[in-house]
């Protein structure tokens, strides 16, 4: 009898450290009965979930349920009337303000005195912020995952470009070394020989010089370093021209061509040798890719009701593009199956340049076809311009007047390889020079001391400085122009050059053709 007042008090203080407890904790813990009716709240909930006990208590435990939740509460009153317990059960609830809180639950059943299931008690944390930084960290492993995956697909290409290059790079040459071996074993060959010989090698040669070309034209291009000079150009013309041009191609493979030049709008605003490069590439595109005896065609046409847009269509009968390939037919090193880079060559390069240079000119390009074996349509866009007046022709420069123009005249070029400025040596004094040709810097400015010269045509790169260098130290004695010579021609290569007195800055391999051109402009 002693005993029991005590025992009553630490059951009365064990209830009161339990409810400081349970007030205390920053969890929810709350209690329902089986029909799931709120029956204790403490501030634990009151925090997460935003209600009073005043509030919330006598209402139903859906209250908190988010609409897409509702079919959760009957599966679990109907656990905890089983007697199970829930443990850890992740769900989402609503707070009062309609914040939506991630929640981890525990429910256990309560029973009576006499072992009888009347209700549940919960236990609930607020998981929000954990869940949201697993999230982020997942969408930051997808992330990397992802970025993994484009560096080890770009590296891929990488690695694929550069094998296609080293190949492209290396095929022009074989042929150029199996003629020069052949013209040396056998020195008696017929002029029809030769000729077939000399033009094989100059065709691979150009091929090679096409080639660095379009790399050069890619990194100019992504570097916003490519300038256009902008004059009126006939449309028509340039598609002629480029006809001209690839009319060999055309007839080795016995193709026909279908040209409908019907638009009457034709002059165009645009850079005359890159919209020609534009025109060269797509036709060669056509040529390459169809078969022989098959037909392209290309055609031109204003746009119904809008004269000033030229619409340019090239098409051919060729091998066709899949559906897949389409959406990045004009990306760089792209070129539809890497089985068609080894059937028909070429790095990929030549219609991302295109279409970048379309742009700059505000016009565009798309590409279409039924798919593999049904040919392909390239359809370019482009405004009109107004037609200028042709400039007159007549004059300094006149074709009949150039070759007397260069007799006589007195060069002095510098050149450290040998071969190059042996032939350059043979082929300006073919021009009528009188050439005076040295590997140095030192052996030019020695020479420009003791004698007067009326042209300086040098190479950039030399063992004991630059180009740059003669032309700077021949100016100090006497005033002659001068023409670069250079394996580099970006913009600011050029304007190194013209900054140290050059007036034109040529590109290797030179054509001989333009070196004569600007031979002639400094001559008139």
């Amino acid at each position: 009898m002693t005993n029991e007042p005590i025992k009553g008090q630490v059951e009365i203080d064990a209830k009161v450290r339990l409810a400081a407890i349970v007030e205390s904790s920053d969890d929810a813990i709350l209690s329902k009965t089986l029909e799931g009716i709120i029956t204790s709240w403490n501030k634990g909930a009151e925090h997460i979930f935003g209600y009073t006990a005043e509030e919330i208590i006598g209402l139903p435990m859906t209250t908190l349920f988010p609409p897409d939740r509702m079919e959760e509460e009957p599966h679990i009153l109907a656990r905890i009337s089983r007697g199970e317990r829930v443990d850890h059960f992740e769900t989402v609830r609503v707070a009062k303000d309609g914040r939506l809180v991630e929640i981890s639950a525990t429910i256990s059943p309560v029973r009576d005195s006499a072992g009888r299931i009347i209700g549940a008690s919960k236990i609930a944390r607020d998981i929000t912020q954990q869940k949201r930084t697993e999230r982020e960290l997942r969408v930051a492993r997808d992330a990397a995952d992802a970025a993994k995956q484009t560096a080890e697909a770009a590296n891929r290409a990488k690695d694929h470009f550069l094998s296609v290059l080293s190949h492209e790079l290396r095929t022009p040459l074989t042929p150029v070394l199996a003629a020069l071996s052949f013209i040396e074993a056998d020195p008696k060959l017929s002029a029809n020989e030769m000729r077939h010989h000399l033009d094989m090698i100059r065709r691979n040669v150009e091929t090679e010089a096409r080639l660095v070309d379009d790399l050069l034209d890619v990194t100019r291009i992504s570097q916003g370093k490519l300038r256009l000079q902008m004059e009126t150009v006939n449309a028509h013309a340039s598609i002629r021209n480029v006809i001209a041009m690839l009319h060999s191609e055309i007839d080795a493979k016995g193709l026909e061509l279908t040209l409908g030049l019907r638009a009457k709008d034709f002059q165009i605003r645009a850079d005359s040798g890159r919209f020609q490069q534009i025109l060269l590439n797509l036709l060669s595109n056509a040529i390459k890719f169809t078969p022989q005896h098959g037909t392209i065609s290309i055609h031109t046409a204003n746009e119904v009701n809008h004269h000033e847009l030229l619409r340019i269509d090239i098409s051919d009968t060729g091998i066709g593009i899949d559906s897949e390939t389409l959406p990045r037919l004009f990306k760089p090193f792209e070129q539809g199956e890497r089985t068609v880079t080894r059937q028909f060559g070429g790095l990929g390069l030549g219609l991302s340049i295109v279409r970048q240079l379309i742009e700059m000119h505000n016009g565009s390009i798309s590409a279409s076809s039924d798919g593999p074996g049904k040919g392909a349509k390239f359809s370019l866009k482009i405004g009109t311009a107004v037609a200028e007046q042709p400039k007159s022709t007549a004059g300094a420069n006149a074709p009949c007047e150039a070759p007397d123009k260069m007799i006589g005249c007195r060069i002095l070029l510098v050149e450290d390889h040998d071969d190059t400025r042996q032939m350059l040596s043979m082929l300006l004094s073919n021009f009528g020079c009188k050439v005076t040709a040295v590997p140095s810097v030192q052996q030019a400015v020695d020479l420009a001391s003791a004698q007067d010269f009326d042209l300086l045509v040098s190479d950039i790169g030399l063992p004991d400085g630059s180009g740059m260098d003669v032309m700077r130290q021949i100016r100090i004695r006497q005033n002659i122009p001068g023409i670069a010579l250079s394996g580099f021609g970006q913009d600011e290569d050029v304007e190194r050059s013209r900054q140290a007195g050059f007036d034109h800055h040529l590109v290797k391999p030179i054509n001989f053709q333009k070196l004569r051109e600007v031979m002639l402009d400094l001559k008139s």
